[in-house]
């Protein structure tokens, strides 16, 4: 499946309890990484998690947060490049990381664990400030902005791929975003994130795979 990810200032860092050892994860994936930026590490005050390098084509393995609120620290530079809040509910979330205009990311948390996101489906979350639309095969979806759904793709071709088309809904009608084709797998679930490219503040796309355990499916 093509491979392509999203918007929000970041927010200061409010107090919150220490979580317990162990209990929450986040994996995290990035629109994209400077070339310099080098291993991170999540913190809260002196506490911080062991350094991981942030991934772009797939979701990190899971990291151990401090606290529900923390910052991500690039350790090279010293720098904070992220405030990110996890919901009060939940143990367990991915956190999407869009590049800001005024530098560093901002973040969207959603939850991991989803017994409705199975393999072979495709989670689609709308960051865009326009409705998106969309076929895979011959199922349809139309998701207004900031929201998400899960499609269970139908209507495959005997070569064991979906027919493909995302589009933005303007005044004018709806605009062609992409025309590809996505393979059919069983053994993965799919993220796809629409959001607003800072740097040319275009609606765009982004997409990835993650292998699912069949006995274990939306764990």
């Amino acid at each position: 499946m093509t491979r392509r990810l999203f918007a929000i200032l970041l927010l200061s860092l409010p107090l919150y309890a220490t979580a317990r050892e162990g209990k929450l994860e986040v994996r995290f994936l990035a629109e994209r990484i400077p070339n310099d930026l080098g291993p991170i590490a999540l913190v809260v005050e002196d506490a911080r998690s062991e350094p991981f390098d942030l991934p772009m084509n797939n979701l990190s393995p899971p990291q151990t947060p401090p606290a529900r609120a923390f910052r991500l620290l690039a350790l090279d530079h010293n720098r904070p490049i992220a405030s990110i809040t996890l919901p009060e509910q939940g143990d367990s979330f991915v956190a999407l990381l869009i590049s800001s205009p005024k530098g560093g990311y901002s973040s969207v948390v959603m939850p991991y664990r989803n017994p409705k996101f199975r393999p072979g489906d495709i989670y689609f979350h709308n960051l865009a400030d326009k409705t998106v639309v969309g076929f895979v095969g011959t199922s349809k979806f139309v998701l207004p902005p900031e929201k998400s759904t899960v499609l269970t793709p139908k209507g495959a071709r005997a070569e064991k791929f979906y027919d493909v088309g995302l589009g933005v809904r303007e005044k004018e009608g709806d605009r062609v975003l992409a025309t590809t084709r996505w393979p059919e797998d069983k053994l993965a679930r799919f993220y796809v994130f629409f959001y607003v490219e800072p740097v040319k503040e275009r609606i765009t796309y982004r997409a990835v795979d993650e292998f699912v355990d069949p006995e274990k499916p939306g764990a």
